[in-house]
Parts: structure tokens; C-alpha cells; sequence
């Protein structure tokens, strides 16, 4: 008798151990990390996301990363800093299998970098994608204006006075803008 009750507690300990593990390999979206950067100077994934931006007419997803000084600009600085390192990289998105409706990451398509060096000079470099070496890329004079000129995310954690203010500044503005529309 007492060699059912533990063959049963062994059997429901183990049913219980096994039922408890979740799939990590379905959890960990590996298409849209970046394995292979052995061409890219940095990893953008490990500097500080800035901004995303959403193309749903294309299919993809943007995030602007950037580097200690880059990102100082999150906090109000009106400009980069020299010694800044900005990637603005580019996914396919898919259909999230967890979610209904949701859409995630798929495939990088492209990987931009800008880097601003100590005169305040722009150097860009366009990726295929991490593992490819920089290519030519014909809009190259105008992309780095682009990225720079991307709007910052506002945080109200990052934002220095109350929420109120940013909300009241905002408010106020549009109204302006509404007047002055109205007005020409």
C-alpha cells in the first residue's frame, strides 16, 4: 500500500515537473535578433532604444537605438552631441502567434547607422543586414538628415516638470497652430 501512494506521488511530481516547462525556443523570437554582427562596429540591440515607428503600408517596424551620448538628447538636449552613434534598424513584421491581432518583429531588412564624430561631421553606413557589409546607397545624403531629425519618444519619467506641463504645453500649442490655420 505504501509503495502506490509513493509510485503515485512520484508519477504526479513528475506529471506536474514536466507540465510546468515552457517552450523557450517558441518564446524567443531568434528571426528578429541579430546572431551574426560581425560586420556591424556595434550592437544596436544593447544601446538605448529612442523612438519606433511603424510602417503598416510596408509591412515594417523601426526602432532608433542609440549610444550614451546620443540618447543624453532624450533628456532635452536639442541636438546630438558630438560622439554620437545612432542605428535605426528596420524589421518585417509578422503576426504574433500569442496574440490575435498583434503584430512583432520578423526579419531585419535593413540596419542604418549615422555617426556623428568630434566636428559635428555625419558619417553614414547602410546594412542589408547585420552579417552584410556596408553597400552603397543611393539616397545616402539625405537618410542621415532623416534619422537625425526622427522624433525622440517622450517619457513622462524623462520629461523634467510635471506631466501636467507637457500636457498643457502640447495642448496649448496645437491650439496655436489651429488659430493660425484659421486666421491665413
Amino acid at each position: 500500500m505504501n509503495s502506490k501512494i509513493i509510485a503515485g506521488i512520484f508519477s504526479f511530481s513528475i506529471l506536474v515537473m514536466l507540465g510546468c516547462k515552457p517552450n523557450a525556443s517558441v518564446r524567443i523570437n531568434k528571426r528578429a535578433s541579430m546572431s551574426n554582427i560581425s560586420n556591424l562596429p556595434d550592437n544596436p540591440l544593447e544601446m538605448n532604444p529612442m523612438a519606433v515607428s511603424l510602417r503598416p503600408e510596408q509591412k515594417t517596424i523601426s526602432t532608433l537605438y542609440g549610444n550614451g551620448i546620443a540618447s543624453r538628447r532624450l533628456t532635452g538636449s536639442a541636438n546630438y552631441a558630438p560622439g554620437s552613434v545612432l542605428y535605426l534598424v528596420t524589421w518585417k513584421e509578422k503576426a504574433d502567434t500569442e496574440w490575435f491581432g498583434a503584430r512583432i518583429p520578423d526579419q531585419i531588412t535593413a540596419i542604418e547607422r549615422v555617426a556623428i564624430d568630434r566636428n559635428g561631421q555625419k558619417n553614414y553606413t547602410f546594412y542589408k543586414s547585420p552579417a552584410c557589409p556596408a553597400v552603397f546607397y543611393s539616397k545616402k545624403d539625405e537618410r542621415p538628415s532623416i534619422i537625425l531629425s526622427m522624433p525622440i519618444a517622450v517619457s513622462p519619467g524623462l520629461y523634467q516638470g510635471s506631466f501636467k506641463q507637457l500636457t498643457l504645453a502640447n495642448t496649448k500649442r496645437c491650439v496655436v497652430n489651429i488659430t493660425a490655420a484659421n486666421n491665413q
